[in-house]
């Protein structure tokens, strides 16, 4: 699917009530633990160029979620994060393996350990392409998980950080509870 249907609305922040996460341009809902901590909600951090002014919509890359679990007395902390980019970023990319390809290559200096992309089909039909990786970044070990979905014109990459394999389930729930309108 390319980036043809683009909706030129505002990308909105989306909203947090009754510890579930929605968001009216993406169209989706998921949950949000009620003691799970929100670090951010719908911050864009790139918008276009004064040039392509003439588009009616200017977000380029926008953090929809950013939320992690405050465990006492460990440094690190579980956390699961929502990024949409528009598809004008990637004109290369023509669909989501495409795009994690793409996300895989950022990760190039810190010599992760990767998986291979696999399309995957979270708990609510949710269709997705997604892979793991590994990586030490100041004498810390953690794993993610990359999960992306084309919704409107941007690829959404949902990525859980997590060092344990009950923290990997517990993130894994509450990808699993994505919910596309």
């Amino acid at each position: 699917m390319g980036c043809t249907n683009i909706n030129r609305s505002p990308v909105e922040a989306g909203k947090l009530e009754n510890e579930i996460y929605s968001s009216n341009y993406f169209n989706l809902t998921m949950s949000v633990p009620g003691n799970w901590k929100v670090n951010t909600l719908g911050k864009v951090e790139k918008k276009a160029t004064p040039a392509d002014e003439n588009k009616a919509d200017t977000t380029l890359v926008a953090n929809l979620l950013i939320i992690y679990q405050e465990i006492k007395k460990e440094e690190f902390k579980p956390n699961l994060s929502m990024i949409a980019e528009r598809c004008i970023l990637y004109p290369e990319v023509k669909n989501e393996n495409d795009y994690l390809a793409q996300v895989k290559k950022q990760y190039a200096n810190l010599n992760p350990i990767t998986s291979e992309i696999e399309k995957t089909i979270l708990s609510n039909d949710v269709e997705c392409f997604t892979f793991d990786l590994t990586m030490t970044i100041q004498e810390m070990t953690m794993q993610q998980t990359h999960f992306a979905l084309k919704r409107n014109d941007f690829y959404i990459d949902i990525t859980i950080t997590y060092q344990t394999d009950k923290q990997k389930q517990e993130l894994e729930a509450i990808v699993n509870s994505l919910k596309l309108n």
